[in-house]
């Protein structure tokens, strides 16, 4: 069932809170640490974070929106998506040593 919580809109058990299952936001990347699925989730203040489906036995973590596409320079197994008060939205690599950087493609408005 779709609920409604502090946080916002999630999907969980219809018998919610009797049972905990609720579903997360998949993002399509698999995890490079050990092949889960990299889902979005929320801190403890609110803000959006994305991490391993496989928590607490993988602990990795990205504070931006990460993109199921290889990395044309380094061949890293996916991009993310980041905006900066200097270059605005763009699609970097997050590797290590890489300057893998290009605008983002804005999505077209209603």
């Amino acid at each position: 069932m779709r609920k409604h919580g502090r946080f916002g809109e999630f999907v969980a058990c219809s018998r919610y809170p009797a049972c905990k299952y609720v579903q997360l936001k998949k993002t399509g990347v698999p995890c490079p640490k050990d092949g889960g699925d990299v889902v979005e989730r929320r801190s403890r203040r609110g803000r959006v974070f994305f991490g391993c489906s496989n928590y607490p036995a993988c602990d990795f973590t990205l504070w931006s929106r990460p993109i199921a596409e290889k990395c044309p320079s380094c061949g890293s197994p996916y991009l993310v998506e980041k905006t900066t008060k200097r270059h605005g939205p763009q699609v970097i690599c997050n590797a290590d040593g890489c300057d893998y950087a290009r605008p983002a493609e804005l999505a077209p408005g209603p």
